[in-house]
C-alpha cells in the first residue's frame, strides 16, 4: 500500500481523452497493473489509462495527477470519497457528480467544474470557465451538495440551477450567475457580471466587488447579517481566503426577487462600510 498514487501524463496531448470513473475511492483497491488497465475513452475509442499515463503506487485513496491536461476531462467525476490533487490546469467536468471526498486543482480548469455536485469539496486555485456548479445538460438541477472554491475568476452561468451547497468565486463572474437557483449560496468576491439572479427561488448571492442589481429585485433593508459573519470567517480559516473584517462583519443591502414575491432569491450586496 502506497501513501500517494500518481499518475503522470506520458506526453502531451493533440486530442481530448474522457476519464470519467478514474477517482480516488475506485483506484484506493486497486494495484498499479489495475489502474493501469482502467478504461477511458478517446472518441468514440476505449482505451487503458496506462496507454497515456505511467502510474505509481497502488491501493491509496490519495491520488495524485501531474502534466499538461488541458485535453484530460472528467478528472474526478462521480468520485464518492478520497482525495485527488491535480497539478496544473485540466479539461471540462473536473468534479462532476461528486458525491465526497476532495478535489483541488492547482491551476484553472474548464467549463462545468463540479457540475451536479452532491458532496464533498473542490477548490481551484486558478480560474474555472462556463456553469461551474451548474446543471448538466437538460437537467433540472445543478449542485445538490458540496462546496466549490475557486480563487480566480468564472465564467457564464455559475451555480445555474443549483438545489443546495456553497459557490465562491475569489475573482468575478461571468453573466447570468445563480440563474434559476432553486436554494444554496454563491459568494462573489470580485464583480459579478450581469443579470445575475434571474429566475432565482430561494438561493442567494452575496456580492462582494460589485454588482448592477436587475430591476426586477427590490430593496428590503440594509443590515449587518451574522450569517455572513460566520461564512466569511469560516472560509478564512478552513480555505485561507483573503478576507477583510470589513466585508466580514460589513453592512449589506438585502435585494429580494421580484416585488411581492417574497419566497423569491436574495442578493446581498455589500455596501462598502
Amino acid at each position: 500500500m502506497s501513501v500517494t498514487v500518481t499518475l503522470a501524463l506520458r506526453a502531451s496531448l493533440q486530442t481530448d481523452i474522457e476519464l470519467d470513473g478514474v477517482t480516488a475511492d475506485r483506484i484506493a483497491g486497486l494495484g498499479e497493473q489495475e489502474i493501469a488497465a482502467l478504461p477511458v475513452r478517446v472518441g468514440a475509442r476505449q482505451v487503458e489509462l496506462g496507454e497515456f499515463f505511467s502510474v505509481r503506487g497502488a491501493r491509496s485513496a490519495r491520488v495524485r495527477v501531474e502534466g499538461a491536461l488541458t485535453h484530460v476531462h472528467g478528472l474526478g467525476a462521480g468520485m464518492a470519497g478520497g482525495e485527488m490533487h491535480i497539478d496544473g490546469d485540466a479539461g471540462r467536468r473536473v468534479a462532476a457528480r461528486m458525491t465526497g471526498g476532495s478535489v483541488e486543482v492547482h491551476g484553472s480548469v474548464g467549463d462545468e467544474a463540479g457540475v451536479a455536485m452532491a458532496g464533498g469539496t473542490l477548490r481551484i486555485t486558478g480560474s474555472a470557465g462556463d456553469r461551474v456548479g451548474a446543471a448538466e445538460a437538460r437537467a433540472s438541477k445543478g449542485m445538490t451538495g458540496g462546496e466549490i472554491v475557486v480563487v480566480g475568476s468564472v465564467g457564464a452561468e455559475a451555480g445555474a440551477r443549483a438545489r443546495r451547497g456553497l459557490l465562491v468565486v475569489g475573482g468575478d463572474t461571468g453573466d447570468d450567475a445563480a440563474r434559476a437557483m432553486i436554494a444554496g449560496t454563491l459568494v462573489v468576491l470580485g464583480r459579478t457580471g450581469g443579470e445575475p439572479g434571474r429566475a432565482s427561488k430561494r438561493g442567494t448571492i452575496i456580492a462582494v466587488g460589485g454588482i448592477v442589481v436587475p430591476i426586477i429585485y427590490w430593496h428590503a433593508c440594509t443590515f449587518e447579517p451574522p450569517h455572513v459573519r460566520l461564512t466569511m470567517t469560516y472560509l478564512r480559516r478552513r480555505y485561507g481566503l483573503a478576507i477583510d473584517d470589513r466585508v466580514a462583519g460589513g453592512r449589506y443591502r438585502r435585494h429580494c426577487g421580484e416585488a411581492g414575491a417574497h419566497s423569491r432569491g436574495e442578493i446581498l450586496e455589500w455596501t462598502g462600510q
